[in-house]
């Protein structure tokens, strides 16, 4: 019967990291879109 604790298959532990870089990526992209999105509804409004 195989030992159910046996060694983790996935990454290795690393420290934890509060911001990591696809994190970081997401973030900024989101807020650049958010910005650009707002910024495209003030400079022409949809309303009439």
């Amino acid at each position: 019967m195989p030992d159910v604790l046996s060694g983790q298959k996935t990454e290795p532990d690393e420290d934890p990291a509060r911001f990591s870089g696809k994190r970081l990526v997401r973030w900024l992209t989101i807020l650049t879109i958010g910005t650009a999105m707002m910024w495209a509804c003030w400079q022409d409004p949809l309303y009439p």
